[in-house]
């Protein structure tokens, strides 16, 4: 388990990013939070962090900002080493969307996901993984997702 590593958590649900940090904090990693897509760009810019997690779903109207957010951190070759771990209920919350990690994954260059509601064990266990990884998979993306041990 890779120990005090910087997280970032873009959700605008506070109660739910407070109880992740409050979690990963207990574990030793730093944690900071931010509630809009627009400030977790400009945060994650300022403090290159080991690991994004990141909301797809933002704001009354429930737009999925978090995809765009993505793929923007994932052209800009300062940021997309980092890995992204999604969070989401978009299935629950918009079920014609019909997304699907696996038939979807070309299209969002994140490196897992987890859905709403998360469990604590659940949660360490996708952050220990994306840690322990320490380069995103999509760190060449759009161009080519890179292969396990390159």
């Amino acid at each position: 388990m890779v120990k005090e590593a910087k997280i970032i958590i873009v959700e605008d649900n506070t109660d739910l990013a407070e109880a992740m940090k409050f979690s990963l904090e207990s574990k030793g990693h730093r944690v900071s939070i931010t509630t809009t897509p627009e400030d977790g760009l400009k945060k994650i810019k300022q403090e290159s962090p080991n690991l994004i997690i990141l909301d797809v779903m933002f704001g009354p109207d429930k737009k999925t900002m978090g995809f765009d957010i993505a793929q923007q951190l994932k052209i800009d070759p300062n940021l997309s080493p980092i890995p992204i771990l999604m969070i989401t209920a978009i299935n629950i919350e918009r079920p014609e969307f019909g997304f699907s990690p696996e038939k979807d994954e070309e299209f969002l260059p994140v490196d897992d996901f987890v859905n709403k509601p998360i469990q604590p064990d659940e949660l360490h266990q996708k952050v220990d993984k994306l840690l322990e990884m320490k380069i995103s998979k999509w760190v060449n993306w759009p161009n080519k997702r890179k292969e396990p041990g390159e």
